[in-house]
C-alpha cells in the first residue's frame, strides 16, 4: 500500500511540473518547437485568463526539435523561455514572444525558438488545418 501512495504522488508530482504541456501538441492550439541550440530548460505561457508552463521531469535542457503542446486559454498569450527552472515572476527570460490574437478555427500557433548561445528568437506561425507544418 505505501509503494502505490508512493507511486500516485510521484505520478502527481509530474503531472504538475508538466503544467499544461500536452504532449508533442498533438490536439494543442499552441505548440511550441525547439529550433534553436540554447540551452532552453522551460517554457512558460502566460494568456489573460490562464498561466502555464512545461518542462522536462528532470528539469534537463530540451533536445533540438523537442516540442510540447499548449491548452489556449483568452489571447493575448505571452510565450518566455527559461535557460533554469521558473521560479518567480521577475525571473528573467532568455526569450519573449506575444500573439494577441486566437488562430481561429482550424489553425493553430507554432512558435519556434531559433539561434543558439549568442542569441535566441522566437517566431510565430499560424497554421491551417491538420498536421505539424513542413
Amino acid at each position: 500500500m505505501k509503494k502505490v501512495m508512493c507511486a500516485c504522488l510521484l505520478a502527481a508530482w509530474l503531472g504538475i511540473l508538466a503544467g499544461c504541456g500536452c504532449e508533442n501538441g498533438a490536439e494543442a492550439d499552441l505548440v511550441f518547437v525547439n529550433h534553436s541550440d540554447a540551452v532552453i530548460v522551460e517554457v512558460v505561457v502566460e494568456f489573460r485568463d490562464r498561466n502555464g508552463g512545461s518542462r522536462n521531469a528532470d528539469s534537463s535542457p530540451l533536445r533540438k526539435g523537442d516540442s510540447f503542446g499548449f491548452e489556449t486559454g483568452e489571447y493575448p498569450v505571452t510565450i518566455a523561455v527559461y535557460d533554469a527552472p521558473f521560479e518567480k515572476s521577475g525571473q528573467e527570460a532568455m526569450a519573449l514572444l506575444t500573439i494577441d490574437k486566437a488562430p481561429g478555427s482550424g489553425g493553430r500557433w507554432f512558435v519556434y525558438a531559433c539561434g543558439g548561445d549568442t542569441g535566441l528568437e522566437l517566431r510565430a506561425d499560424l497554421v491551417r488545418g491538420p498536421g505539424w507544418p513542413p
